[in-house]
């Protein structure tokens, strides 16, 4: 019995010996589920590699997330220093290197809310705005805040200033055919300082062109119509648009589906270009484009801006059916007017012809008698 029991314990030993060390590792650890998230590890090779950061006012009320403030806002006075402080937060599962810093914003040709590069000096809000720590290594999974001042010139002109601050993460790109290139990964959070003073609310309407495009049927032609908006005051202005083109005496009115006008900061613009429909040819199209402002906080009235365009919308199928009746009718009389003179050639030459008979017929001829 004893010798059995042996063999029965020695047979097991061998048994866990073979299973742990000639399996392979795979199959050894198939059964064990991966932790989730993944573990943090230095090899690339263990995990799938995530990037990804934000950058965000500080004073979130959850300490594990970035900031709950929307956007860096202030309104303040020529000359003051104001004191904040940015969260940078890496959500990935990577250590990341980031450059802290501020720089302006304008807008874009359709309007959007626009940065300068990364290479670019600032020359205005960004330029104000002094970060603590420009150079950041944060680990992953963690937030790091940043104090920033902010310090407002003494003479600067009132208004709103808008400008960014910035978390740029950069690599070399992983295009094998093609030289190395550096991209520039941004993301941040926006600003806008307000200086008090008057301030002007001021959105404009200018450069209204009307294309007429012609159509076989002279009440089914169609329009182009293009503009562009102007923000010319000294405060953000955000604006609704509407339009119609009409012909002569208001006849015909249509009615243009206009995009809203996106956030325009001082000094913005945007070109908008929209399609009309069943627009009639009545030779002549008027076209009005009508924007009032909204947005922009508490800055008072600001008056609505129109811009107006005519163009010639003639109808060229109906001009054309003219045309062609007309040419036929000078072609008919032309016509006519040859008959006549054909048949008026005829009769004088049969005239002459008969004449000619008749003076040559023996009866005709004098009788000469004999002396």
């Amino acid at each position: 019995m004893n010798t059995q029991r042996r063999f029965l314990q020695w047979a097991t030993t061998v048994l866990v010996a073979f299973v742990a060390f000639a399996l392979p590792a795979h199959a050894a650890s198939a059964t064990v589920p991966p932790p989730s998230p993944a573990p943090v590890t230095s090899d690339p090779a263990q995990q799938e590699i995530v990037e990804s950061w934000a950058l965000s006012p500080a004073g979130s009320l959850d300490p594990t997330q970035a900031g709950n403030r929307p956007e860096l806002s202030y309104v303040t006075d020529p000359g003051a220093v104001i004191e904040d402080a940015v969260t940078l937060y890496n959500y990935g599962n990577v250590q990341l290197t980031f450059r802290v810093y501020a720089t302006d914003a304008f807008n874009s040709a359709d309007g959007s809310f626009s940065l300068l590069p990364g290479a670019d000096k600032p020359k205005a809000a960004g330029s104000w705005v002094f970060v603590s720590q420009e150079n950041v290594t944060v680990p992953p999974r963690k937030q790091v805040t940043i104090p920033i001042t902010i310090k407002i010139p003494a003479d600067v002109a009132p208004g709103d200033h808008p400008g960014a601050v910035v978390a740029s993460n950069s690599v070399e790109s992983n295009n094998t055919t093609g030289p190395v290139v550096n991209l520039d990964r941004r993301t941040g959070t926006r600003m806008y300082i307000r200086v008090n003073g008057p301030l002007t609310p001021e959105l404009a309407v200018a450069d209204v062109v009307t294309d007429y495009h012609q159509a076989l049927n002279p009440l089914s032609g169609s329009a182009t119509v293009t503009y562009r908006v102007e923000n010319r005051g000294n405060v953000r202005m955000s604006g609704k648009a509407t339009g119609k083109i009409t012909g002569p005496f208001g006849l015909a009115s249509r009615s243009i589906k206009l995009p809203d006008i996106p956030e325009l900061l001082p000094g913005g613009k945007v070109t908008v270009t929209a399609e009309v429909k069943d627009v009639p040819a009545l030779f002549v199209a008027f076209t009005t484009i009508e924007v009032k402002p909204t947005g922009g906080g508490d800055v008072g009235k600001a008056t609505a801006s129109s811009g107006t365009d005519l163009t010639f919308a003639p109808p060229l199928a109906l001009l054309l059916v003219l045309l062609s009746l007309l040419f036929g009718l000078l072609g008919w009389r032309a016509f006519r007017r040859h008959q006549d003179n054909a048949a008026a050639q005829l009769d004088a030459d049969a005239e002459q012809l008969d004449d000619q008979q008749h003076g040559q017929h023996p009866e005709h001829e004098p009788q000469h008698q004999p002396s």
